[in-house]
């Protein structure tokens, strides 16, 4: 399941139009399809279960980089608040996201937006929130200081007492897993061209001094350490790994435990009062 390396502009500003261009390409090979932005569903759904584990239902709510809307369309049983916005830099994302928020409800069309936004620019149009989320945003970033002004710049709407949930990719995370691997004589699962995974001890030491990590969920540790050592090793050479294999389902419904994965939700909480 190692991931193949493609070389990426050493430029950070054509890096991220490069970034910007395989996201847009990959609404329009899939659409409204999970595998716009990820090809392991049991993973997602991990995702979502943390997400609603940390995301205040009650509270206004903003994504960015909501992709197609899958996220958004997965938590809206779970977000009741009158205020559901996504926003992608990516065009046909966002065509494809809202082609799929026309088929909810006249109640729910009503209370969420999708729309076009770049998380390192101004953000403020949007109004403010007392809630926010990402996954997997900022690692598509080429840097840590565009990973850190990103921070800045969705403080800038993040209302006081607000809360950020970021889940995100680390490299230390990543780097235990690949010890396991090599311990069973696996190759290591390289990074994908456009990622950047947080440096976690750099990225939470750079916050700003009000934002407060009050959290940290390694909700998919188990189910990584399984799918990515356990389910690699026992597929036969030659094959790759099936992302639905049964123990991979297996792992998926037992409790995460350890903290050897680069899949993480972090929360962290703005200081002041709401």
């Amino acid at each position: 399941m190692a991931n193949a390396s493609t070389m990426a502009p050493a430029d950070s500003t054509e890096r991220m139009t490069a970034i910007k261009g395989f996201w847009n390409e990959q609404a329009r090979k899939h659409g409204t399809d999970l595998a716009a932005t990820t090809p392991d569903p049991i993973a997602k759904d991990l995702e979502i279960g943390a997400l609603k584990r940390h995301l205040d239902p009650a509270l206004d709510t903003l994504e960015i980089g909501c992709g197609n809307g899958t996220d958004i369309l997965r938590l809206l049983d779970h977000l009741r608040s009158r205020r559901v916005v996504g926003i992608d830099y990516a065009e046909d994302m966002i065509e494809a996201a809202k082609k799929s928020m026309s088929e909810l409800s006249l109640a729910d069309r009503s209370r969420v937006a999708v729309d076009v936004g770049d998380i390192m620019k101004d953000l403020t149009p949007l109004g403010r929130f007392s809630q926010i989320f990402t996954v997997r945003c900022l690692i598509n970033l080429p840097t840590l200081d565009h990973q850190l002004q990103a921070v800045r710049n969705i403080d800038a709407i993040l209302k006081p007492g607000g809360r950020l949930v970021l889940v995100e990719s680390t490299k230390q995370g990543q780097e235990r897993l690949n010890a396991m691997r090599e311990a069973v004589g696996l190759e290591p699962i390289s990074y994908h061209w456009h990622n950047l995974y947080l440096d976690q001890d750099a990225f939470l030491a750079g916050l700003p001094r009000h934002l407060k990590v009050v959290a940290i969920d390694s909700f998919a540790s188990l189910y990584f350490v399984i799918s990515r050592v356990f389910n690699a090793k026992m597929t036969p050479p030659g094959r790759a790994p099936d992302y639905l294999a049964e123990i991979n389902t297996i792992a998926g419904q037992l409790p995460s435990i350890g903290d050897n994965a680069p899949l993480k939700l972090f929360v962290i909480q703005k200081e002041g009062r709401a």
